[in-house]
């Protein structure tokens, strides 16, 4: 038997005693050692959305030991340690076939169609585990998957040069956003935020952080890109003013992608986007080779994720998770839960 936080009824988590579970084929069954409370998983929660029906164990942001291997399973051993890529496409379809499994219609992700990581162990394909370089701990391999959809985003935005770039957001997406954009070539960052807390911990990432709630935002844009606007703009909220504030931020030809999922209707300025030949980009994942970049990005150093970590025991998920969704914690910038 194993503890797991199960999300066993609409608006319900408990934690609970379930069995073990056992690896197939191709698959390893993972001891956990880190995995963090995703927003999309709050989000989820909270609005009752279809695309995590309980019973479920949720947890995609994970890392841990491999303790068994099962059958056919070669290049991984136990007692290995391995960040895990919790999206498995079908591998047949013409998005898996160019390596965009984000965009497979039949993927599946561990903590939504497959249990996830809320527990004590779980069970993952062997193909999506990436051993952890040297010197890395399962807390920090348990970021990989945020940062990578960072990765993700910014090789989106390869049209520009990512010389300057405003990120919309100080959460855990957007301040890794920050910091690939920097590991990328970015020489000034900008990020908005409007929570005091969060605005001060951003100052660490970002050569200014503008707060649109006292300031001008489309003045503050022009004095600090000497009225030329920002090459990139990465909205990490997701909702549709900032949605919209992206695409106003930046230069003609400059690209705004879109990472957040806060909002699903939004309402855009046309003709500056038609006059102004800019570009907009939605950004859903990751593929393989973007959680790798991300591997070696946090080993690296290049984004410096425990700067951002909470850490609790397992035990006290349901009250953190809960916490976070009721905005009770602030100071809480990455939640990761250690079994």
């Amino acid at each position: 038997m194993m503890k797991a936080i199960l999300y066993s009824d609409w608006e319900k988590l408990e934690l609970v005693d379930l069995p073990e579970p056992k690896p197939s084929a191709g698959e390893v069954l993972i001891k956990v050692g880190h995995v963090g409370i995703c927003g999309s998983e709050i989000e989820c929660v909270v609005q009752k959305h279809p695309r995590r029906q309980p019973p479920l164990i949720m947890g995609h942001e994970f890392a841990g030991t491999v303790v068994e291997l099962g059958e056919g399973v070669t290049k991984l051993k136990v007692g290995q340690q391995v960040a895990v890529n919790p999206i498995i496409g079908c591998w047949k379809c013409r998005w898996c076939q160019q390596g965009r499994p984000n965009l497979c219609e039949r993927r599946k992700l561990l903590s939504m169609q497959l249990p996830g990581a809320f527990a004590e162990f779980v069970v993952a394909p062997a193909e999506n585990c990436h051993p952890l370089l040297e010197g890395m701990t399962t807390r920090e391999g348990a970021f990989v998957e945020p940062v990578a959809n960072a990765v993700h985003a910014l090789r989106l935005a390869q049209t520009v040069l990512p010389d300057r770039v405003i990120v919309f957001g100080a959460g855990p997406i957007g301040l890794v956003c920050a910091q690939v954009a920097r590991a990328f070539g970015a020489t000034f960052i900008a990020i908005v935020e409007v929570l005091q807390q969060r605005i001060e911990f951003a100052k660490q990432f970002a050569d200014v952080v503008i707060n649109p709630k006292v300031e001008d935002l489309a003045t503050r844009v022009k004095e600090v890109t000497e009225n030329l606007g920002f090459d990139l703009a990465l909205d990490a909220v997701g909702r549709s003013i900032t949605r919209r504030l992206a695409v106003e931020s930046v230069h003609p030809m400059g690209v705004v992608i879109w990472v957040g999922l806060h909002e699903d209707e939004t309402t855009l300025p046309g003709m500056q986007i038609i006059y102004g030949e800019k570009v907009i980009k939605g950004s859903s994942a990751y593929t393989d080779a973007d959680f790798a970049t991300a591997l070696k990005l946090v080993a690296a150093g290049k984004v410096k994720v425990n700067k951002m970590i909470h850490e609790f025991p397992l035990e006290q998920g349901v009250d953190v998770f809960w916490k976070l969704a009721r905005s009770e914690a602030p100071e809480v910038v990455k939640a990761l839960l250690r079994p």
